[in-house]
């Protein structure tokens, strides 16, 4: 069973905002829902950001001029969100 499929099961939504996941109603939260949540975290970003189109990947291959490349590794993020992130560091910097 997908981990979005057992918050369905208890009545609740998911959707992300930002690098943050939102479960609502909050009312329907449990202790062992929140417990859930905390453990399944990342499998759940993926599953709900997975269904907006976008392709996301926990790991980037970083590209800085002059150095060897070497990959990047973070929550499930964008292409775009993972440029802007390297480029912060690295001005000339792509992703792959």
């Amino acid at each position: 069973m997908a981990a979005i499929d057992y918050l369905k099961e208890h009545g609740l939504a998911a959707k992300v905002t930002g690098n943050r996941l939102v479960v609502s109603p909050a009312s329907k939260l449990t202790p062992d829902v929140r417990k859930f949540i905390k453990a399944h975290r990342l499998e759940l970003l993926a599953e709900v950001a997975a269904n907006d189109g976008m392709e996301r990947r926990c790991g980037w291959t970083v590209l800085v001029p002059g150095q060897r490349p070497f990959t990047m590794i973070s929550e499930p993020i964008t292409h775009a969100e993972a440029l802007e992130d390297v480029r912060g560091r690295w001005p000339a910097a792509d992703v792959e």
